[in-house]
């Protein structure tokens, strides 16, 4: 018998570190086909009218710009912006496992495939959200954050040095931060990568040498990735490490 409990712990832990690892993306069934049309009633009841309508902030949840917004993350920042958010005349107002639906319907409507188990609010943090060609690189034009040393180079022109991945913005609002993600961004590890950055202020130029934190937008040309800077902040007074 406590042969069998120790199997059943490890399969456990190794089941954790899958998940904890980013492994289940939405390619893999993460919700069911019961769901999503509960999910569809829901949206048509509380959603549709705002985005099926004239209202301007109400979006197409379907195709490449909806996806380009939010992919190559995990579900919880959009659970998270549809839970807060929507209904847009009265905000958090349905019940979690409302909002699951609503997001198994998205999912659904955006050809990624259902599967055997419900999706819950408590599984968002760890499913990827991808394409249905799986992962790719971030579009060109993507909003995005990243944390590196701001390093001076030839003709006052700046750099990202050791810097980690690019990790995508999905607030409306990007020219600031909050104390919480400073403290993110500050136990960050470096990485290997550079970014050359653009309009770079007198005031951010001022943190030269520091570890910043990098907000802007993505601009690819051919398989350079430039970042054009909407904010920058200093994260630690030194670049070690």
């Amino acid at each position: 018998m406590h042969k069998y409990l120790i199997v059943a712990v490890l399969l456990a832990a190794g089941l954790a570190r899958g998940f904890a690892q980013g492994s289940t993306t939405v390619l893999d069934g993460v919700y069911t086909a019961g769901q999503a049309q509960r999910g569809g009633a829901v949206y048509e009841t509380s959603c549709a009218g705002c985005h099926e309508g004239l209202d301007a902030d109400g979006p197409q949840l379907t195709g490449t710009v909806f996806l380009d917004r939010w992919r190559e993350e995990k579900l919880e920042p959009l659970f998270t912006f549809i839970k807060t958010r929507m209904p847009g005349n009265l905000p958090g107002s349905l019940e979690d496992r409302a909002y699951a639906d609503v997001m198994a319907y998205i999912l659904q409507i955006n050809s990624l495939p259902a599967g055997e188990k419900e999706l819950s609010s408590d599984m968002v943090d760890r499913i990827q959200l991808v394409g249905v060609g799986g992962p790719r690189p971030l579009a060109n034009l993507t909003i995005v954050r990243a944390v590196g040393c701001l390093s001076p180079e030839a003709k006052n022109t700046w750099s990202l040095t050791k810097a980690g991945g690019l990790a995508p913005v999905r607030a409306r609002i990007v020219d600031g931060t909050t104390p919480e993600e400073l403290k993110g961004s500050a136990a960050q590890p470096l990485g290997t990568q550079t970014f050359p950055l653009l309009s770079v202020t007198q005031q951010g130029a001022s943190y030269a040498g520091h570890k910043v934190q990098v907000k802007g937008v993505l601009t690819r040309q051919n398989t350079l990735d430039r970042i054009n800077v909407m904010s920058l902040e200093s994260v630690a007074p030194t670049c070690g490490g």
